[in-house]
């Protein structure tokens, strides 16, 4: 659940922060400390969830709107970054982290293309398309 108020779906604003990972958000640093601090003990393929304290972090994570205007483009994709920093040994194979809803995309002022690889079905995209935003399949 994304306890931050700004998005319907969890699993959306891990779409929403895989944008930003490479754009220097305010946030990367505290996630980078916890990423090395809780990987380094991660049970690898142990059947073991996502790592509760970096997923907790991310559920309570409130996005800066400088952050989310930085947001030019969106990419639904099994192999996004931020599903290994949660899960490193998630093989896509199962729906953990699937989108159903884009509720909330609205904070994303500057959003202009979002490209669907997978992650969610085709019809879940569909008020990007009626706000104007080019979908790349």
């Amino acid at each position: 659940m994304d306890k931050s108020g700004l998005f319907k779906d969890f699993n959306f604003k891990l779409v929403v922060i895989e944008a930003l990972l490479d754009k220097e958000p305010l946030f990367l640093e505290k996630l980078t400390d916890l990423q090395n601090k809780y990987t380094n003990s991660f049970e690898w393929y142990s059947g073991e969830g996502p790592i509760v304290e970096i997923r907790v972090y991310l559920e309570e994570l409130t996005l800066e709107t400088s952050d989310l205007d930085k947001i030019v483009y969106l990419c639904f994709d099994g192999g996004n970054e931020i599903y290994h920093i949660l899960k490193p040994d998630w093989d896509g194979e199962d729906s953990l982290f699937d989108v159903v809803s884009v509720e909330g995309f609205q904070h994303l002022k500057n959003l202009k293309t979002v490209d669907y690889i997978s992650m969610c079905y085709p019809e879940v995209l569909e008020p990007f398309k009626q706000a104007g935003i080019e979908i790349m399949y």
